[in-house]
């Protein structure tokens, strides 16, 4: 199993440059190829409930026709809700599947386009509410606070830092008490594709009535002073993951992929300095040098930022199939099993 030892707690460097000459992240050894392509016959799992954590402009679960008693009831009755497509679903399955393996799952929901500190909030009601709700229906007895593992996609990595380092240990009589976090493509350091609309909204001023604060947040600048502020607790465990592609014209995230690869080369040609190949690696939104943080555990090869949460480009599964002659090697209902085995193997 790849894991990396090499500690990032700390970390708040908003250049690209300063990050990759100060700190030499020059090592391509954790790539991971084909380690998720199927799915094992048999994973351990974690004791303590799985709470997933979604990212910016993110949900738990859609439902397109709720109010419609009539419509949900004939839905219901014909079992064709999710066939017709009536719900939608953040995680796209991958909560159901870890609850299949036995895991207790908790899908949160924060405003989508809140700031770190609103969604943060937000999230420990949802974990106050739930912990609660999980001692009042176990069959054994429980007492506060409830331990609990995050797993958390872009943003929602950084609302969930927040609330360990400045909501979690505020008061006392807490429900509930995080034991882990694991980050997947969390922007830690800032995201470029932030920084660009960023000038953006900050040269077009009309802009500024409907951009979302929360963007601000994600920028390199923004997240360097985040770093400074939230400081990691030694009593929490923290992973994490990064991913990278090489994307085709028709891909979701090309023009993003694009423009992170021009704003990062350009940073460092100012420097006069040649362009590291690992420098410009990224999954469309965030870089593999912004997703690393705590215990690294690898970098995921040829899969972007929607391919994470399950939601792969089916057109581009069709052209590497039929066109490409290859068969997918990233499956991530696997990475997710995966990640509670390792939680289960550490005692959470």
């Amino acid at each position: 199993m790849l894991v990396a030892r090499t500690s990032w707690k700390g970390l708040s460097v908003g250049s690209s440059v300063r990050l990759f000459t100060s700190y030499g992240l020059r090592s391509n050894k954790y790539v991971i190829t084909d380690k998720f392509g199927v799915l094992r016959e048999k994973y351990h799992t974690p004791k303590y409930p799985i709470v997933l954590c979604h990212g910016f402009s993110g949900f738990d679960t859609i439902n397109f026709l709720s109010g419609f008693e009539v419509v949900d009831k004939y839905l219901e009755t014909n079992g064709t809700k999710r066939l017709l497509g009536f719900e939608l679903d953040y995680w796209r399955g991958i909560g159901v599947a870890l609850q299949k393996l036995g895991c207790k799952v908790l899908v949160a929901q924060v405003p989508p386009f809140g700031t770190i500190k609103d969604r943060a909030k937000i999230l420990e009601i949802f974990l106050e509410l739930q912990c609660e709700m999980v001692k009042r229906t176990s069959k054994e007895e429980i007492s506060y606070p409830i331990k609990v593992n995050l797993i958390s996609h872009s943003m929602g990595g950084l609302d969930s830092r927040y609330l360990i380092s400045k909501l979690q240990n505020k008061g006392i009589n807490k429900k509930y008490q995080v034991v882990s976090l694991t980050t997947i493509s969390t922007p830690h350091r800032g995201s470029e594709v932030a920084d660009f609309f960023d000038d953006l909204v900050t040269a077009v001023s009309p802009l500024k009535l409907i951009a979302p604060h929360a963007l601000y947040d994600l920028t390199t600048k923004s997240m360097t002073q985040f770093n400074k502020d939230i400081v990691d607790d030694p009593n929490v465990e923290y992973f994490s993951y990064g991913a990278k592609f090489v994307p085709h014209p028709f891909n979701t995230f090309y023009l993003t992929w694009c423009l992170m690869r021009y704003r990062i080369t350009r940073a460092f040609k100012r420097e006069n300095i040649k362009v590291p190949k690992i420098a410009i690696e990224n999954d469309g939104l965030v870089s593999v040098k912004s997703a690393k943080w705590g215990n690294y555990l690898g970098t995921l090869d040829q899969v972007d930022h929607l391919d994470l949460i399950n939601w792969t480009n089916r057109i581009r599964l069709a052209m590497d199939k039929f066109v490409w002659k290859r068969k997918p090697k990233f499956n991530a209902i696997a990475l997710y099993s995966d990640i509670v085995e390792n939680l289960a193997k550490r005692g959470f």
